[in-house]
């Protein structure tokens, strides 16, 4: 089942339970009417790690840089 997400694959987004920068590969449950995605994150020169973590957890990379969030 997928939920109606904001989340756009391939599209970057800091995750705020990693700090990082990750990549939205697909949507893969929904957990409690929550959508949970695979992300992808870089680990050093060509490294790449999948995770699989919750819509809530991922920010676009814009929203984080202006201070805004508290």
């Amino acid at each position: 089942m997928k939920v109606k997400s904001s989340i756009e694959r391939g599209a970057e987004y800091v995750c705020t339970k990693l700090g990082d920068v990750v990549t939205a590969i697909e949507q893969v449950a929904v957990v409690k009417g929550m959508a949970m995605w695979e992300v992808e994150r870089k680990i050093g020169a060509g490294i790449k790690k999948r995770l699989i973590v919750s819509e809530r957890s991922l920010i676009p990379p814009q929203l984080s840089t202006s201070g805004g969030l508290a």
